[in-house]
């Protein structure tokens, strides 16, 4: 079967919010993941007794020995294995669950004459095997071996050559995350504060962990996987930093950089007196990290200030990578939940994802922060009503007298109706970045997030040195009056210093292409830059 016939995807979010995706599609995953091709080799029937103790005798197995196989990916997809498997005779070894029967398994997938094919692995008190192997391998002996690589080991003497793939650095053993509170739960699972051990770190760092609840659905485990796959290429300030995935036991965990302020929705509906300067910087970051998500070709799909989260130090980070797209475009062929007042027109009518529509998707957001998330995107229409509005009308998310400005004007560039002259993330970049130069003279930025311990000392000792300079700045007379250094010269003639001059002056005209540079206040301070994902 060609790739592009066996694609397929399914992503399924619930219960969370009336505005999730559900929808399926012929674009992403590939059938390698169903198992069917193995039939019920290495399967429990479902009569079997002790059903239940042999499961476990498997996840004692991985748990201690496999998980330290390099060749062992953990839980993984078949839309995953075909990109790892570039080789004749290249093979992984991976958990799997079944379509049918929802049963995890371990099989070993291997690249034979230019197609993956799926062997599972069966196990009993007499050692592990392989049916399907063996019949494909005349030439291996019909027999059960106590560990898992002694069959790779006979298995790889019936051929001429197998190549393993080692799994991806950003695979991480459970051992490394320590659980701490939680943050919450959702439909797909639950969400902690925790600690992690990076490999060869003395230290642990904090981070936020995604955990599947119990023995989750096979559609929370495939999103899980799928984000991490993401996530795993993009690494941008304003993008959450993924750590990496635990997937080689159970239960599958998300480990993501830890950002505690809450999403863009929040503050916006709760902080008063947000700064214009201070709006236009949010849209600034936004759209930083969409370039960054658009040049390294992954599709969002459901921008919006839900899920942009906000640092202390109020830096956007881009979050929920759940129903992202890895290509540069995917066409949906039924669209049963969507986000429809975020949705681009040419989505509605045909199902079309790409950077484009996440660019009308940022118009929309810009419609959010102009309005501080009061309501709804086009509320109070229904969203049949919606629907229509986007189809029917030339600027279906004009917003007249919107403040900024700055930022009204540019809704109605990103919702263009017409794709071909609706800007790409590069090009709102560069006009959102020169709306904030131009509000950078505004002055400084209103409002911030509660500070750290460490960030509260930080500006301590920054207020504490601007008083000692200014003390050191003026002097007192034998009079007993202060006298002003800035106004001080020998021989007892006042003259005024060049700064004070310049005020009077004017703005300081500089030579084309030069600016002087920004003052950076506390507030206006980026995050701490987040470790480097590694490649591979």
């Amino acid at each position: 079967m060609h790739q592009n016939n066996a694609l397929k995807i399914e992503f399924i979010r619930k219960g969370e919010s009336p505005s999730d995706l559900e929808f399926s599609d012929n674009v992403g995953q590939v059938n390698s993941d169903q198992i069917s091709d193995c039939n019920s080799t290495g399967s429990i029937p479902d009569n079997q007794s002790g059903t239940s103790d042999m499961e476990k005798s498997v996840d004692d197995y991985i748990s201690n020995i496999l998980k330290h196989h390099l060749w062992y990916h953990g839980m993984m997809f078949g839309g995953t294995v075909e990109k790892l498997l570039k080789w004749e005779h290249s093979y992984l070894v991976r958990r799997a669950i079944q379509r049918s029967s929802m049963k995890k398994t371990l099989c070993i997938s291997v690249k034979i004459d230019g197609k993956v094919m799926n062997f599972q692995l069966s196990w009993n008190e007499d050692g592990w095997g392989s049916t399907k192997l063996v019949a494909k391998f005349p030439k291996m002996t019909q027999k059960r071996y106590a560990h898992i690589y002694q069959l790779l080991d006979a298995w790889s003497l019936s051929v001429n050559a197998i190549t393993p793939v080692p799994r991806n650095r950003i695979v991480l053993h459970h051992s490394s995350i320590t659980l701490g509170n939680k943050l919450g739960n959702g439909a797909f699972g639950e969400v902690y504060k925790a600690k992690y051990l990076p490999n060869g770190a003395s230290e642990s760092i904090e981070v936020a962990v995604k955990r599947a609840i119990g023995d989750a659905q096979r559609s929370t485990i495939q999103e899980f996987c799928h984000e991490a796959q993401v996530m795993g290429v993009l690494q941008h300030v304003n993008i959450v930093c993924l750590y990496g995935i635990a997937s080689l036991e159970q239960p599958v965990m998300l480990v993501m950089e830890l950002v505690t302020g809450g999403d863009l929705r929040k503050h916006l509906q709760t902080t008063q007196n947000i700064s214009h300067r201070q709006l236009i910087t949010f849209a600034a970051d936004i759209a930083s990290g969409m370039k960054h998500m658009a040049q390294r070709r992954v599709i969002h799909r459901d921008l919006a200030a839900r899920n942009c989260l906000i640092t202390n130090s109020l830096k956007i980070k881009i979050s929920d990578f759940g129903l992202s797209h890895l290509g540069q475009e995917v066409i949906v062929k039924k669209l049963k939940k969507a986000p429809i007042r975020w949705l681009a027109p040419e989505t509605l009518q045909k199902g079309i994802f790409n950077e484009k529509t996440d660019v009308w998707s940022y118009g929309v957001l810009l419609t959010e922060i102009i309005n501080r998330c009061a309501t709804d995107p086009l509320a109070p229409r229904t969203l049949k009503e919606v629907q229509e509005w986007i189809k029917e009308s030339d600027h279906p998310h004009r917003i007249k007298n919107g403040e900024p400005k700055e930022l009204a004007d540019l809704v109605d560039v990103c919702c263009d109706k017409n794709p071909i002259t609706r800007p790409n993330f590069q090009t709102v970049r560069r006009r959102i970045r020169g709306i904030l130069e131009t509000a950078n003279v505004l002055g400084p930025i209103s409002g911030t997030l509660e500070m750290k311990k460490s960030e509260e000392r930080k500006s301590s000792t920054s207020t504490d040195r601007k008083v000692s300079n200014t003390a050191l700045m003026r002097k007192k007379s034998r009079d007993g009056k202060v006298k002003d250094r800035s106004t001080e010269r020998k021989g007892g003639t006042q003259r005024r210093i060049v700064s004070h001059r310049r005020r009077e002056m004017g703005p300081m005209k500089l030579p084309t292409g030069m600016s002087t540079p920004e003052k950076v206040s506390p507030q206006n301070m980026t995050s701490p830059a987040t470790p480097p994902i590694p490649k591979t």
